[in-house]
């Protein structure tokens, strides 16, 4: 019998990323499609926080990737994406947050309801809403997504 860890019993995934380069997001994904294969998870959303300047319409299309730019706010501070905006009204088993959430996108996750969030390599926020906060030692997208999953692996279900 499977144990009943945390990542084992995950069948919803949110994870919010911050864009660095096009580089590191392929890295990113790459690492992060090899543990979603074998996993229980049926149900992804990655929401990659690109910064101001960058055009997100020039990245790197992906069924599973939104590209949340400031320009995606009206000055009111509402989602204009209303593809997104529909993503987030759905129930999530586990968010993991990989850096600090912008504010504006940090708004709409904090009136969801999700089971589980795990902050990854960001400053301590003491915000009970996070069960965990992960520091990996590396910079490699892939090895701070392993170090994640083999970290949630461990963790039984019942103790968190």
């Amino acid at each position: 019998m499977k144990e009943r860890t945390i990542w084992n019993e995950t069948r919803s995934l949110l994870v919010t990323y911050n864009f660095k380069d096009e580089n590191d997001i392929k890295g990113f994904r790459k690492a992060l499609d090899k543990q979603l294969n074998q996993s229980t998870v049926d149900r992804v959303i990655i929401i990659v926080n690109v910064p101001r300047g960058v055009d997100k319409t020039k990245l790197s299309p992906h069924f599973l990737i939104y590209y949340n730019a400031p320009s995606d706010y009206t000055w009111l501070g509402k989602l204009k994406d209303l593809q997104l905006k529909n993503e987030l009204k759905r129930t999530f088993d586990l968010m993991l947050s990989f850096g600090k959430i912008p504010r504006k996108i940090e708004r709409y996750l904090n009136k969801m309801e999700i089971s589980r969030k795990i902050l990854v390599n960001a400053e301590l926020t003491n915000d009970p809403s996070y069960e965990l906060e992960l520091n990996s030692a590396s910079e490699d997208p892939s090895e701070i997504v392993n170090f994640v999953i083999e970290t949630l692996h461990k963790i039984d279900i019942n103790e968190s």
